[in-house]
């Protein structure tokens, strides 16, 4: 079996959305300008790129498939707090959903990348001149993001719908 096979095609686009999910919400994180916003979202989309090259079957294949689909590239929020909750539960979902349905190295590896591309996003660019490269409301997206990944990772794996 692939490892798209072990998902239906809804929950395969939900493994496949997280990581945009990911780059707008870190991205968001902190309010820049629209050139530092465009320099941590490329950033954000360079490691989603580097999924393939992390040595895990599902990363890999999630990583080639959402950049061979450019409708994918990019995603706003309308409302920057609510898309960010958004994303906080859609991680853990995600998650929890790889935790049920795939191997356990899998879930881990691809919590551990949501983590590498937050991480890439709010590093991308300082907050402004003098200001910091990552600033307390990055740092508590990112703590955010990672407590999301640990929840799901650790809860007791539950039986796949039919």
């Amino acid at each position: 079996m692939t490892v798209r096979g072990k998902f239906t095609g809804d929950e395969w686009e939900q493994v496949l959305e997280a990581p945009r999910w990911v780059v707008a919400a870190a991205s968001a994180a902190q309010p820049d300008t629209a050139y530092r916003t465009g320099q941590e979202r490329q950033q954000g989309f360079i490691a989603i790129a580097h999924g393939r090259e992390l040595g895990n079957d599902l990363v890999s294949a999630v990583a080639e498939e959402y950049l061979a689909d450019r409708r994918r590239l990019d995603l706003t929020f309308a409302d920057r707090a609510a898309g960010m909750d958004a994303t906080i539960e859609r991680i853990g979902a995600t998650v929890g959903l790889l935790t049920a349905k795939a191997d356990a190295g899998d879930a881990l590896a691809y919590g551990r990348w949501l983590a590498d591309i937050t991480d890439a996003v709010i590093a991308a660019a300082s907050s402004g001149i003098g200001g910091p490269l990552v600033t307390a409301a990055e740092k508590a997206f990112r703590d955010r993001v990672r407590q999301a990944i640990r929840a799901a990772l650790t809860q007791p794996p539950t039986s796949p719908q039919p």
